[in-house]
């Protein structure tokens, strides 16, 4: 099960779910470009938890969470953000928005 309010992805552990972000703005890159989007314990944290580097399409980008990037993370929250690599040519990342809620939630079976 994955549930999306506004900003806030919750997902039940080792669950398999594609979900779609949509850009929009002033700032929407280009098809084709290449974004990043990374999951943490907290922002302030190095250590990433999930990290998928995807492509921009119709200013949309594609997500697919599959079992192995949630399965071994320890029930509750966590924080997710896109990144872009170079949006104006400065050779400098860019991150679109703030850190938003990422849950991790519990089940009761497991199955496989």
């Amino acid at each position: 099960m994955i549930s999306i309010k506004g900003r806030r992805i919750s997902i039940s552990r080792g669950d398999c779910q594609p979900f779609t972000i949509t850009f929009t703005g002033t700032d929407v890159p280009s098809d084709g470009t290449t974004v990043l989007f990374t999951v943490k314990k907290t922002s302030n944290r190095q250590d990433t938890v999930i990290e998928k580097y995807l492509e921009l399409s119709n200013g949309k980008v594609q997500i697919l969470l599959k079992n192995k990037d949630t399965k071994d993370l320890p029930f509750g929250s966590y924080e997710w953000d896109i990144r872009l690599p170079d949006l104006y040519g400065e050779n400098e990342p860019y991150t679109p928005m703030d850190p938003a809620p990422f849950e991790v939630e519990r089940v009761i079976g497991n199955v496989g």
